[in-house]
């Protein structure tokens, strides 16, 4: 894990919003920005954006019947901006077109990277400029330092993210292999898994596909 340092991690806040009605699916590789849920990922990187750990930057598999490599924004009050990389390179991409209207006082046009966006305003608790992501239903709130945190992860996003797309065949496999031994022992899902041919406890995706997601499956 790695951590960041912010001169006031007390001036990120969290933002209450009230979301709509309409939500989005995601597809095998993430191209959206998905509603805020707690995913299961495996392989899966987060680094501090403060020092406090308040917020943070994820990256992972989220793991189902098509699994897929997402990028996570959040903090611990459990609110999470899903990200696909398109997504995230776009949002790179207008950093520095953001920390312009930050030092100009440009507030009243947002900027849209796909289906985020970005605004800026003042904090409703001091005289300080935030930085405003939102999606459909999740909005988050960083200072100026936190956001130049999180971009100068961008190399290890993307090197993180081509190491584990190219796990995520293998992933599915597993899934499927697990999935079919739970059906048929759905109150020893665990044993039976760990007893199975195509367990191996000396690969991270076996051991972490168990512990993560179907040792939760137990009746």
């Amino acid at each position: 894990m790695y951590t960041g340092q912010e001169s006031s991690s007390s001036m990120n806040y969290y933002v209450p919003y009230v979301p709509p009605q309409d939500t989005e699916t995601p597809s095998k590789k993430c191209t959206t920005v998905l509603p805020a849920r707690r995913a299961i990922r495996i392989l899966s990187r987060r680094y501090a954006l403060t020092a406090t750990w308040y917020k943070y930057l994820e990256i992972g598999i989220n793991v189902g019947p098509s699994s897929y490599v997402e990028i996570a924004i959040g903090d611990n009050r459990g609110n999470e901006l899903i990200l696909s990389l398109e997504t995230w390179k776009g949002f790179y991409e207008q950093r520095w077109d953001i920390q312009n209207r930050l030092h100009k006082d440009v507030r009243d046009r947002p900027i849209s990277v796909g289906p985020l966006t970005v605004r800026i305003s003042e904090s409703p608790v001091s005289d300080t400029k935030l930085i405003y992501l939102e999606s459909s239903n999740v909005r988050l709130a960083m200072t100026e330092s936190t956001f130049f945190i999180m971009f100068n992860l961008d190399r290890c996003i993307n090197l993180m993210f081509d190491r584990l797309n190219r796990m995520v065949d293998k992933v599915d496999t597993k899934f499927t292999q697990f999935s079919n031994m739970a059906s048929t022992n759905p109150r020893n899902v665990s044993n039976a898994i760990r007893a199975s041919d195509c367990f191996d406890e000396n690969h991270i995706i076996d051991c972490e596909l168990l512990a993560l997601f179907f040792s939760k499956l137990q009746i």
